[in-house]
């Protein structure tokens, strides 16, 4: 009998530890990844030169992707994909896009006519060109204050320091600028809690920290091994920012309150956009070598969870309302045409 019983009893454990293996084996199955691709769209016109920096524009259901080299504006429609329009000869290097659905007009930093073009969103006519120095490249738009801080300047003027010119989305003119050490300016990322505007120095390898109140870059930043620094991510609740290094990747997280240096992860080489997705506690970093996914524990402790392939795609957008994340990648050794890829953000 106690034979009999032992026999049972190893019986059901067998059967507790298959079952219990299949229960295993099928949520590993059904757990989706944190970006699935749902969608690729062809640009077959964009014969090369890189995409700069996205708008989106919710309330009409648009996406405008600006090809730098080609001299033109893709517009989407958000939900879909669907490639709407191609917008030429009118901007003619146009990079960071910045959208104000209120008045349905779209900001463009116009590299090769050194200016912030004005233009409806709707039909993309120039309303008004703004003067600045050469080489506007990268900014970033305060909804509170309703100014874009954009850098220009430096390189592009055969300076070796910038600006940051405040240009009022109001009156569409410059009220400020602010006066950066640096000869390129990239990645920005605003702390309206500290007043602060983060930048990156990417010549010289440093990180600026200026005061909004005062207008001034009041400390810099560095460590060892950051290089052409140009992606900036920002955990605004947790004071954390990422900082992408470029050859090799390297991502930088840095208390924001102090400077510290707090951990470093080795990640896609020539990142040129982050997103921290402050819902599921996740930092998307895109660049040349694809897409990477970090899990944040903790403000201290980060997981690379996921990396997609993204044909060369370094510039991306997050749009948590839809859930969608895209990227855009141009002609060239790992794509035999420019196209734009839209992954769904699982939880």
């Amino acid at each position: 009998m106690k034979i009999l019983k032992r026999f049972v009893a190893a019986r059901s454990a067998i059967q507790l530890i298959a079952l219990s293996t299949v229960c295993l084996g099928f949520n590993a199955v059904a757990a989706p990844a944190p970006l699935e691709q749902i969608k690729s769209i062809p640009l077959p016109a964009v014969t090369g030169g890189d995409f700069d920096h996205f708008a989106v524009d919710l309330k009409k259901n648009r996406l405008f992707v600006p090809a730098e080299d080609y001299g033109s504006i893709e517009v989407f429609n958000l939900k879909t994909g669907e490639h709407l329009r191609s917008v030429t000869n009118l901007v003619k290097s146009p990079h960071m896009l910045s959208l104000m659905p209120d008045k349905n007009e779209l900001f463009v930093a116009d590299a090769h006519d050194a200016a912030c073009d004005v233009l409806d969103a709707t039909d993309l006519h120039l309303i008004k060109r703004i003067p600045l120095e050469a080489g506007p490249d990268f900014g970033v738009f305060d909804p509170v204050s309703r100014i874009i801080y954009l850098g220009n300047g430096g390189k592009g003027a055969q300076a070796d320091y910038s600006y940051i010119s405040l240009i009022s989305v109001d009156r569409k003119e410059v009220i400020d600028r602010i006066r950066v050490e640096a000869a390129t300016l990239k990645g920005m990322a605003l702390d309206r809690k500290a007043n602060r505007l983060y930048v990156n120095m990417r010549d010289k390898n440093q990180i600026g920290v200026i005061d909004l109140k005062t207008k001034s870059v009041v400390q810099t930043w560095t460590f060892p091994g950051l290089n052409s620094n140009a992606a900036m991510g920002f955990d605004e609740a947790n004071h954390r920012l990422f900082i992408g290094s470029r050859n090799p990747g390297v991502l930088f997280v840095v208390d924001s309150t102090n400077g510290k240096l707090i951990a470093t992860f080795n990640t896609v080489n020539i990142s040129d956009d982050m997103t921290f997705d402050a819902k599921r506690h996740r930092l998307i970093v895109s660049g040349a070598e694809g897409v990477d996914v970090f899990r944040q524990e903790n403000p201290d402790s980060y997981q690379r969870i996921q990396h997609v392939d993204t044909l060369g795609g370094k510039t991306s957008v997050y749009v948590p309302s839809l859930n969608r994340f895209y990227v855009v990648h141009t002609k060239g050794e790992q794509a035999a045409e420019a196209g734009l890829q839209i992954f769904k953000v699982n939880n």
